[in-house]
């Protein structure tokens, strides 16, 4: 199974990476949590950064507002759905639930060697 989640982000990374060259750099690192739990991500960097991530065993893609270091990957504003914090080689995945208006922590304690 990780095999198949590496080879998806590594699949993102080939068919991003033309767009790389042109535009803006795609980061990719393989964080490992809390139980073992390995989640790989793609940061896809420019003017609209972006965060691809296996969590759960689904494919999400997730943006920052605005270009900010300490700003987190999400889904759109206002909805439901992950919420990926990462500074330097620690990633911390949270739910954000709309109707409670708060954040989950899924996985705490991410960390990738990269």
């Amino acid at each position: 199974m990780f095999t198949k989640i590496c080879l998806t982000v590594l699949a993102l990374g080939a068919v991003a990476a033309p767009l790389a060259a042109q535009e803006s750099p795609v980061l990719k690192a393989v964080y490992t949590c809390e139980r073992g739990v390995k989640i790989p991500v793609a940061y896809i960097m420019g003017k609209k950064p972006m965060a691809v991530l296996w969590a759960e065993g689904q494919l999400v893609t997730l943006s920052q507002s605005k270009s900010d270091a300490n700003e987190p990957y999400r889904t759109a504003q206002g909805t439901s759905g992950y919420v990926w914090w990462s500074e330097g080689k620690n990633g911390k995945l949270d739910w954000f639930d709309k109707e409670k208006g708060e954040e989950v922590t899924l996985f705490a304690f991410c960390k990738t060697p990269e």
